[in-house]
Order: structure tokens, then sequence, then C-alpha cells
């Protein structure tokens, strides 16, 4: 039986030297891609360690429960929510993400997300390939489109994430503001060209809001409909952190009626989306103002091949009798 369940496929795994470490233990490893709790159980119930990816399956207590063997749960980004960290922690198994490795590519999704919402270009978009050359020209005109600079950001959690993408805004002129647990310091603050708002300011003054948190417990539903109430008439929402912090059904009313200018989510509570979500139940109109993406917004190529190095290399590690790294539920 394998020592390595992978649930991610093999073809995620670019990088020719990390390739080649697969060959080197293809006797240890197995891949598969069936997230049925029973079948993640038979499959592993050998296994030292679990690797998977960080937006589903939903590692359960059950599942924890049946694979006695288990050292390490080890996710392939810096999510982990969908990990039961609490039980893990009660069965003595370390959890462990791949921090800070697709920063770049998910404050990059945030950016465009900003930029295309903000000049319509969804809009002008589906016009144009409906034939509709002049006459969108024409309402993108009477619609205005923004540029970034002289826009008021506020972002919520300035990890490595939020920081990234204050640096972005800043440097094509955005006034950034954010909200945090844990204040950074003065200089910090000024570095990053920064400034500390409230929950609440952020909301009511931004024309931007960028939701860049962790999904935690005490960050689950922090958006909810009287926190969109709140905020500015027109402004963009978007979501670059997890499903859960945001209540979709909320957000597709406020965009509905017209008090949201639009939003951007790469992440949704339920993944895969389903076909009954109420962000896809949407009036063409507000279609045009929304921009999904399928929780690939901190996928680029390069930032994959750094997520499956790390996640790879710390199994190995546990399958050496080392400690892992980055664990993030306090097992040693």
């Amino acid at each position: 039986m394998p020592k390595i369940l992978s649930l991610i496929p093999k073809i995620y795994f670019k990088d020719p030297s990390t390739l080649a470490t697969l060959e080197s233990i293809k006797d240890e490893v197995t891949f598969s891609t069936d997230y049925e709790p029973s079948q993640i159980i038979a499959m592993a119930k050998d296994a030292t360690c679990l690797l998977c990816p960080a937006p589903y399956p939903v590692i359960s207590e059950e599942v924890i429960k049946a694979l006695p063997n288990l050292k390490l749960i080890q996710t392939n980004g810096a999510g982990y929510d969908k990990v039961d960290i609490e039980a893990a922690a009660r069965a003595g198994i370390p959890v462990a993400n791949s921090p800070g490795l697709n920063t770049l590519a998910v404050a990059e999704f945030a950016l465009t997300a900003i930029i295309t919402l903000r000049r319509g270009f969804i809009f002008a978009d589906r016009e144009i390939k409906n034939g509709r050359y002049q006459e969108v020209r024409e309402k993108l005109f009477e619609r205005g489109m923004s540029e970034i600079g002289g826009s008021r950001w506020g972002i919520i959690g300035l990890g490595r994430i939020g920081a990234k993408l204050a640096e972005a805004g800043k440097v094509f002129g955005a006034e950034v503001n954010y909200y945090d647990r844990f204040r950074r310091t003065t200089d910090e603050e000024k570095k990053l060209g920064v400034n500390y708002c409230s929950l609440e300011e952020i909301l009511k003054t931004s024309d931007v809001v960028v939701i860049c948190v962790a999904l935690t417990a005490e960050t689950r539903g922090l958006i909810g409909a009287s926190e969109i109430k709140k905020m500015k008439p027109g402004a963009i929402l978007i979501n670059a952190a997890r499903g859960g912090i945001v209540d979709d059904t909320a957000l597709a009313e406020a965009l509905t009626q017209g008090h949201l200018g639009g939003a951007g989510l790469d992440t949704f509570e339920y993944e895969p989306l389903p076909a009954d979500h109420p962000l896809l139940k949407l009036p063409e109109e507000v279609q045009n103002r929304i921009f999904l993406t399928p929780h690939v917004g901190g996928v680029t190529t390069q930032a994959l091949t750094r997520m499956m190095d790390y996640a790879l290399a710390n199994c190995i590690r546990v399958l050496r009798g080392e400690k892992p790294m980055a664990v993030v539920n306090g097992v040693e």
C-alpha cells in the first residue's frame, strides 16, 4: 500500500526535478481523484501522508479517525479550511499547508478583477462578440470607465497577499486603507503606504473592497447582508480569499438591486459551484458586472510548480522521519 496518497493528479506536477522525485518513489505514491470519504479511507488506510488540493475535498473527522497510520495531512496551497484541523490535532496528526507560494498569483487575480470591473470589460467582451461594436462603445462611454488612480481601496486582511495588492494599488495611484485583527506597525504602514481603518469605515468609504483574510471561525460570514448594505453605493467587492467569508445570496441581491457596482470572486462556499447558485441566476445586465473564476486565482504555472514542489518535499520529510514544515494545528 502507498505511503503517500495524493488526491492531486500527477499531471499537476510539472517541474522535471519533481517528476524525477516522483519517479524515484513511485512505489510509495498512489494518485486518486475519488473524493468520496469511503474511497479516501480505503485508499489511504495504510498511508503515512495524505496530499490534498486546498479547495476540496473535505477531510473530515470521519476520515481522520479511520486513518490510524497517518502522520501528515498536507495541502498544496495556503488554505487548509477543508481539513478538520482540530480533529487532526486530537488524533496527533499534523496538518501542514504551503504558505506564501502563490501570493503574487492571487494578487494578480484581484488586480485583474478590479480593472475588468471598473472598465466594464465583461460587458464590452460580450457585446462585441454579438456584433454590437459601436453600440457597446457608446454605452461604455455613457457609463464611464474608471482608472485605478484616485480610487479608494479597502483591503480586509493585510497578510502577504493583501500587502502585495496594496503595493500594486499604490503604484497605480489608489489610496489604500486596510483592516486587520492585527494592526501593522507604524513603520510597516508607512513603508506600504497604507492607512489603518475600522471594518465599518472600510465598508462605508471604499470604492473597492478586497477580502484577503483566511477562512476561520471568526471570519466565516464576515461579509453578510448588513455589511454589504454598509458598502458605498456603486462599490466593487472582490473575494480573493475563501468562500464562506461572503454571503453569496446577499451579494447577489445587492448586485441585482444595483447597490453594488460589481463583484469579483474566485472562491465559493460550495465548490464546484452548483448550477442553482444565486450568482449564476442573475439577470443579464447584472452578469455584465460580475467576474467569476473557478478557484484558480492562485494557480499560475509558476505558483503551481512552487506549491507542488513544497508539498511533496514536506511529505518526503515525514517519510524520512523528519518533522514537517508549516504545521498549522500545533502538532509537533
